[in-house]
Order: structure tokens, then sequence, then C-alpha cells
């Protein structure tokens, strides 16, 4: 071995010892209240790793990686120097045991009373943490008067999101029910657009595929159709309450006029495809095994479903400029002397220019200031530079949502009924749908979620 390669492979051992000690500090904080670095439990688990790290060195190209395992009574930890330097989650399932002292909200002293935000914390706690929950308080991230808002919601699934930090402010019922999200699914066009470099808010596109028709896979000598009563028509299909004319319009203007067309040519337009399309609303927080999210034109008209909590967590990647984060409901556990236990792991990646995020808020605000997702209310109200919004209603009429933010905080409401097996109804009979419609089904309750969380300073 070369002078150089010896001393770099000193260099990563070094490396290596620093982060394994400062990794087994931080298991050793987050996992006891009375474990001292000196103690000898401490020491002679630090000499097993130490050994099992010499024993198993991997390399990796030219680089060394060391990967030691071992058991420590809360779960098998995996140690990776020159990788993550914190603590990482137990890699064997763990076991969550004892029920908690008290709830409190993010006061850290008013307890939760409400059931059902009550089990969503715990909930959210047992997927995340492993250890004994015997006399500890839980310390939520809901914010009373912000619950209390969400509380006062009819017939609705309201969630409040803190896109600064992932913290759930506040759930509604009916948080966690997936629904169809129509047009929910144009600002994560938008977000894979903007991404690009290749179009803008600005970016002119037909408005009528019936003189501009679509075609699809590349190649196609057919333009794409669909069935329309006895007869088809060019594909897609257009909201009832869109006027279509044979011009070019903004994107900006394609979200205030609620039109599909317009989003349709974009998605298979240039640098563009359904397949991108997909791949970004996995990356804003669209699980990837969600029900019809496959790369297919039709993607664009939104047929997937999703909760409200989950359209909050993409929703908040715009709010955020571009950085998904995991939303959460617990902010840290406290022991019975009142110490932290634990507090979770910030889950946070880029996924987004913080451009592109930019132009996608400044579109929602155009769509709500002045197009068809603010018809439903009173935007003067509520009026602001950092509030935007956009709303959906799907073509069925069995889901009517609005979702947006005021500054940093991130509304998702979804409204929905169901029969006794479930199902979902209608929520009216006349055969429209659109943003439009969602907004008067939605508006004034997201409206009125905005000026409650003005208060919260």
């Amino acid at each position: 071995m070369s002078a150089d390669k010896r001393a770099a492979a000193q260099r990563d051992d070094a490396a290596g010892r620093e982060a394994l000690e400062n990794q087994f500090r931080t298991m050793f904080a987050e996992r006891s209240e009375t474990v001292r670095v000196t103690t000898a439990p401490y020491a002679n688990l630090r000499r097993r790793i130490v050994t099992a790290r010499r024993r198993r060195r991997m390399r990796i190209g030219s680089a060394g990686v060391a990967f030691a395992v071992a058991v420590v009574g809360v779960g098998v930890w995996a140690t990776v120097p020159g990788g993550h330097h914190a603590a990482v989650a137990p890699t064997t399932p763990g076991v969550v045991t004892g029920v908690p002292a008290k709830v409190v909200y993010a006061d850290g002293h008013t307890e939760v009373s409400n059931t059902l935000v009550r089990d969503a914390a715990l909930d959210w706690l047992r997927t995340n943490y492993t250890g004994d929950l015997s006399g500890t308080t839980v310390v939520t991230t809901f914010d009373q008067q912000a619950q209390a808002a969400a509380d006062a919601v009819p017939d609705s699934s309201a969630v409040i999101v803190d896109a600064d930090d992932g913290a759930v402010l506040a759930l509604g019922d009916g948080w966690n029910r997936p629904l169809p999200i129509a047009d929910l699914m144009k600002p994560i066009l938008l977000a894979a657009a903007f991404q690009t470099g290749k179009y803008g808010p600005d970016s002119m596109v037909p408005l009528d595929t019936a003189k501009h028709p679509l075609y699809w896979p590349p190649g196609a000598h057919q333009p794409m159709t669909y069935q329309s009563g006895d007869n088809s028509a060019d594909w897609p299909p257009e909201s009832p309450n869109t006027s279509i004319v044979d011009y070019d319009v903004s994107l900006r203007s394609a979200a205030q006029l609620g039109a599909n067309g317009p989003f349709a040519q974009v998605e298979l337009g240039s640098g563009m495809s359904p397949s991108v399309l997909r791949d970004m609303g996995v990356s804003l927080g669209l699980p990837s095994a969600t029900e019809n999210l496959v790369p297919v034109p039709s993607l664009v008209l939104g047929p997937v479903k999703a909760t409200p909590l989950t359209m909050a967590t993409v929703n908040a990647t715009f709010a955020d400029g571009g950085v998904w984060r995991e939303s959460r409901m617990v902010g840290k556990l406290l022991g019975k002397n009142g110490r932290v236990l634990w507090t979770p792991q910030d889950k946070a990646s880029r996924v987004l220019s913080q451009a592109a995020a930019a132009q996608v808020t400044d579109v929602l605000h155009s769509a709500l200031a002045g197009g068809t997702t603010g018809v439903g209310l009173d935007y003067r109200a509520i009026a602001g530079a950092r509030t935007w919004a956009m709303a959906a209603a799907s073509s069925s009429q069995n889901a009517a949502w609005m979702v947006g933010a005021d500054s940093r905080y991130v509304i998702s409401v979804g409204m929905s009924r169901e029969d006794e097996n479930g199902n979902l109804l209608p929520l009216a009979q006349d055969n429209r749908y659109g943003p439009g419609i969602g907004s008067q089904f939605v508006g004034k309750t997201w409206a009125g979620l905005v000026q409650a969380v003005r208060k919260l300073g």
C-alpha cells in the first residue's frame, strides 16, 4: 500500500472512530436518562463495537466503510461511519410497551381530550418510537386554538400543518380518509413543469384541444379521444363550467379558468411525460403505492386518492420553498421527572428548486385571488401576498377540496359524505365539478381557517 493510501486509510479510520463515538453518545442520550458514557456498560459496548468494526470492514470503491451491529437492549442499531452522523432508527421492528401518563398539547401542560387527536398522536408515536411509554408525558405538536377551529368545521376534514417544521397543528374528523384529488394534481404538474426550466407561469399553451389535439404514446397517428354520451370528443374532458375558445393561454390563466386542456398539453409537452408527473407526485409526498398513481395521460386529471393530511404535506413543500418534510404529530416524550427522553428526527429533503416552488405558489395565488378557486369565498377578507390555494371537485362530485397556505400555515380541507358501508356519496346531483364547484363547497370553510391561523402569530 502506498504512503498516500495508508494516510487516507488512517484518516478514514479516525473519522470512523469519531463518528462511532458521536453516534453512541447520541444513542445513549436518546435511550436513557441515567447512563453516562463513562460507565462500564458504555465502555464494554464500545469495545464490542470497535471489535466488530475491525472484523467486518468493507471497502466500496476507494473508500472504506465500516459496518457494525450491536444489540443494546432496545433493538439492533446500525452504525455507518462516514455516513449519517446521528443515531438511526432500529433496523429491526421495535416494540412499544406501556401507556403514557398524559398526552398534552404543544404548550406542554394542557391535556388533549379529543379522542381522535389523541389516538392519532399515539399511533404516530408507536410508528416512530421504540420503548416503554409507562409514566411518560407525550407532548404533541397540536395547537389547542388551531384544533378548536378544526373541530368547528362541519361535514369536512380539515388539517393544519406548519410548513416550517412539518408539525401537525390540527386534525379534523376524516383527516386520513382517501378522496379523489381531481384538480389538486394540477399544482403537482406545475411543479414538474417549472422544475424542467422549460415552462414558467406565463408560458402559453393551447386552450382548445379540439383544434390542437393530443397524441399518445409518442409517434401515435390518431389523437386521443374520450366517449361523451353517444359521441366521442378530443381528450381531455373539460370542466362543465369552463368556456373553451381557440386561443393560447398562460398557465396562470389556465389555473384561473380551471381548464384541463392546457395542463394536459404540458403533461405531454417538451421535457414532460406522465412518468415525470408521477415521479414528482411521489417526491412531494404521494405514497408510491397510491391507487391509480400510474404514468398514463389521465393522471393529470387527478384520479388518485389521497388523504387531507397527505395533500397538506404535498402543499407544505411548496410553502417551504421546495423542501419536503415528513409531517409529525409528536414534538417530544418526557420522562417521569420531566426530562426529555426522545425527540423525533427531522426527516426533510429538497425535492424542488426554490424558484420552481415560488412559481407554483405564484400561480396558485392568482387562482385564488382572481380565478375559479376563489369563487366560493370573499377573497378581500383574507387577502395576502403569501396566501394561495387550489380548489377541486371530482367528476362524480363525491369529493370537494381546497388546499393552500397562508404564510407558513398550510390548510387542507376535504369534504365528502359516506353511506353506512363507507362508500362515498355525491355531494350534489347537478353533474358539475371543477375548482369553482370545489370552492363553492369548501371555500368559506377554508377562508375561516385562514383567519383562525392568523391569530396563532
